[in-house]
């Protein structure tokens, strides 16, 4: 099952510096080995859960499996990542991992449909 690595990054105090340094650690990861695809989400609005460090994006990085994912960590390109994601967010960011998983409009359109009723035999 395709698993993820999550990054979610603290809303930075100074945004072009984060974009640099951002830029650089993005260099190091996408040579991190078995990385499939990536997705970047810079986030508008916080609905809920204010008080708690305000999220300003999430990173993913996709891997075919948990394996796999782990063995990028592992990786000299992995650690890099790692060490310089440290360095320039100070911390301030919460990493997960996570298999991935998905539904199409089809599949949960199906799961909500009222079951059907059986048919009753008619008496006679």
């Amino acid at each position: 099952m395709m698993h993820k690595l999550i990054v979610i990054f603290d809303q930075p105090l100074n945004l072009f510096e984060f974009s640099m340094n951002w830029q650089a650690f993005m260099r190091l990861a996408e040579q991190m080995p078995g990385l499939r695809r990536e997705a970047v989400s810079l986030i508008e609005e916080t609905l809920y859960g204010e008080g708690r460090p305000r999220p300003f994006k999430i990173h993913e990085f996709y891997f075919d499996n948990r394996a796999a994912l782990d063995a990028a960590l592992a990786s000299d390109a992995g650690q890099q990542a790692g060490d310089w994601l440290h360095q320039f967010t100070g911390g301030n960011f919460t990493l997960l991992v996570a298999p991935h998983q998905t539904a199409s409009e089809k599949d949960f359109k199906k799961r909500l449909a009222p079951p059907k009723k059986k048919a009753r035999p008619r008496s006679v």
